[in-house]
């Protein structure tokens, strides 16, 4: 069921892990968040369709434009090693064909 029950547990500490945890614990920020999807499903609904609408806005990079950051928040020094990668497992042609195609 899809519903708002993770940020119930949040509030409860019966989390999996403890980075999600400290969305409750550790942020006062974060804490009012959880709160408000807690005690108003809707408002998680509403939230989290909003949410997914900017997410689908978003220009994915493809081929030689994007990379894959060992980082999320830090782009790479070298991306040889990750085109290495990324030709191993689609082939350099079709790595090629995308960067052209885009």
């Amino acid at each position: 069921v899809f519903d708002n029950n993770y940020y119930l547990d949040l509030q409860n500490n019966e989390t999996l892990l403890t980075s999600d945890q400290s969305l409750y614990s550790n942020s006062a920020d974060t804490e009012d968040i959880v709160d408000s999807f807690a005690s108003n499903q809707t408002v998680f609904f509403e939230n989290f369709i909003l949410g997914m609408l900017k997410m689908g806005q978003l220009d994915v990079l493809t081929g030689s434009e994007g990379e894959i950051r060992t980082n999320c928040s830090i782009a790479n020094t070298d991306s040889s090693y990750y085109q290495q990668i990324i030709e191993s497992i689609v082939g350099p042609e079709e790595q090629s064909q995308s960067s052209q195609s885009t």
